[in-house]
């Protein structure tokens, strides 16, 4: 006759759980400690981290009156426009001239 244990996988965790704590005192008190100090320097780093978002989040915003740009009071729809309003800005003549004319002026007058 063959005998057969029918123990399901919640029995085998009790029964390994038994077996270290008989077999292995001296190991669970270390692997405790070392896993208090994980969890410790954990804590500590996720506080900086936190504080150090706060820090940034409350610091005063970046004052817009610094602004010294063209106005621009709507969308800017291409790319033509967008170089004729910095032109304007520096008083350049872009009368007649094309896009990579008016690059030129703008990187020569902005240098």
């Amino acid at each position: 006759m063959i005998f057969t244990l029918e123990i399901a996988g919640s029995e085998w965790f009790i029964i390994l759980l038994a077996a270290v704590i008989i077999f292995i005192p001296s190991k669970i008190t270390s692997i405790s400690k070392t896993l208090g100090k994980f969890i410790g320097e954990f804590e500590k780093t996720k506080n900086s981290l936190m504080n150090e978002k706060n820090g940034f989040l409350q610091q005063p915003p970046v004052n817009t009156q610094d602004y010294v740009g063209p106005p621009v009071h709507r969308p800017i729809a291409s790319e033509r426009e967008k170089l004729e309003i910095i032109a304007k800005s520096l008083d350049l003549d872009i009368e007649n001239k094309t896009d990579d004319e008016i690059r030129k002026l703008i990187s020569t007058s902005l240098k």
